[in-house]
């Protein structure tokens, strides 16, 4: 939607967008070399775009949460299926909030039709990676494992010293630390030594430290919404879960579950 001067969702505090399957997405598949980042708020955009352009704008004036949902790409695993899928969640915060974390695990669980994930990896901002910030978010997630919504655990960029504590203290061992070879060329021996002693598998990957900030969330309403919507939204969480055929290896399904938010208060203020 062009920007204008009236607000289509004036008293929005809340929004989340719900991508669906995005593998069979025509225009993802023209984008060559995409980083997380682009591809993330490429699928927030068309998902805005496509869902405003059907919505009923009237509705939206008095809205404080609003949902925008890729109906058409929500895709429901069968139940009688469900044996033949790996599901993993990675999950992105950008402050340490446990409210996010469990919303953000049942919010694909839902959008998958699933009562269960095999794995969720947790990645916390980097001035968050600290034993005390990592133990309020990690009883959540732990708290998934015992109720039976997810069955193994990981993290995501961690030293040596700071996973030997979470590894010690947590009552679920993380199985997985992610490794971002962009900011570290080698494994360091000290961590790969310690991860092979307790059973952690390193794996590598290419997400940046925040894949999404404040300013591209606001970039994006402002090109899908409108201008007059942009101000004070933050990004609270983003899921990112992939459904992976066991016997082929083949993903069948990836998507992305965002959730923001913004103080009104402070907007009149």
């Amino acid at each position: 939607m062009a920007a204008g001067s009236l607000s289509v969702i004036p008293k929005a505090e809340t929004l989340s967008v719900h991508t669906g399957n995005i593998v069979n997405w025509e225009s993802l598949r023209r984008t060559i070399n995409q980083s997380a980042t682009e591809e993330l708020i490429d699928c927030i955009g068309s998902v805005m775009k496509d869902w405003l352009s059907g919505a009923d704008k009237d509705a939206l004036q008095c809205q404080n949460e609003v949902i925008f949902v890729n109906s058409k790409h929500i895709e429901k695993i069968p139940k009688d299926d469900r044996l033949e899928y790996k599901i993993t969640v990675k999950i992105f915060i950008n402050t340490i909030n446990k409210e996010a974390v469990a919303d953000a695990v049942n919010s694909v669980m839902s959008d998958l039709g699933v009562m269960s994930l095999e794995t969720v990896i947790l990645s916390v901002p980097e001035e968050n990676r600290t034993i005390e910030d990592l133990r309020v978010v990690w009883e959540v997630l732990e708290e998934q494992v015992h109720s039976e919504k997810v069955f193994s655990l990981g993290i995501s960029d961690l030293s040596k010293n700071l996973l030997e504590d979470l590894y010690n203290w947590a009552k679920v061992k993380p199985s997985i630390n992610q490794v971002n070879l962009t900011t570290c060329c080698v494994i360091p021996p000290e961590l790969t030594e310690f991860a092979r002693e307790h059973d952690i598998q390193l794996l590598t990957h290419c997400d940046p430290p925040v894949i999404l900030s404040a300013a591209s969330l606001q970039d994006v309403i402002g090109s899908s919404v409108g201008e007059t919507d942009v101000h004070l939204w933050n990004p609270v969480s983003v899921a990112r879960y992939s459904v992976l055929i066991k016997c082929r290896g083949v993903i069948k399904s990836k998507g992305y579950v965002t959730k923001a938010k913004r103080d009104l208060l402070s907007l009149i203020g």
